[in-house]
């Protein structure tokens, strides 16, 4: 049984997105996911693509050494990942402990073409944009980027204060403004967060 001390996107809203954009265009080969945290969605994907698709490949990419809006021991989630990593029978997961910006470009290098993308990395905008950016370049014509935290969520730091430039919202919505006439916005069942398709 894997193991989740506290894991937001098992069961919640990126596993309704996610199956929802499944749903829409079908089981893709291959899946980039930026920020796997204990891996509630990595292995939720693997154990359910598999019936579908035995060729799946998720790439999943995490430094695992804690963000600014993350309260949890990353020693402890890296140890969660790994071991649930051991366990997955599927052998479909492919596990790039590098920060998001030095495994895409490995991915680059190697020519990954995924059909789905899922951002839910470091949320600082700066962050953001540049995984959006490395992600949009890799991703086939007709796949989707999902992004995560990019409706209503706000980082707030010590003092209240919630700066723009801390959260994942100005980083998606520049990035779509800057390649409007490349993608469609993508309806979602759970508004939380936003995706679009690459359409050339």
């Amino acid at each position: 049984m894997y193991k989740f001390t506290m894991d937001f996107n098992y069961g919640g809203g990126a596993k309704q997105n996610i199956g929802h954009i499944i749903n829409k265009f079908g089981v893709p080969n291959t899946i980039v996911e930026i920020g796997v945290f204990e891996g509630g969605t990595t292995f939720w994907l693997s154990d359910e693509l598999v019936k579908y698709n035995p060729n799946t490949k998720i790439y999943a990419i995490d430094p695992h050494v804690g963000s600014n809006d993350m309260s949890e021991n990353p020693i402890d989630v890296q140890s969660n990942f790994a071991y649930n990593l051991s366990i997955n029978t599927n052998k479909n997961v492919e596990y790039i402990r590098k920060h998001s910006e030095d495994g895409l470009i490995d991915l680059i290098n190697q020519n990954v073409r995924p059909e789905l993308i899922y951002i839910d990395g470091d949320h600082k905008s700066s962050e953001v944009l540049t995984d959006l950016v490395l992600s949009f370049k890799m991703l086939v014509t007709g796949g989707v980027i999902l992004c995560d935290d990019t409706g209503d969520w706000q980082y707030t730091d010590s003092n209240g204060t919630t700066a723009a430039q801390m959260s994942p919202r100005m980083a998606v919505e520049m990035f779509m403004a800057c390649n409007w006439h490349k993608i469609k916005p993508l309806a979602l069942p759970n508004t939380g967060q936003t995706a679009f398709i690459k359409t050339c």
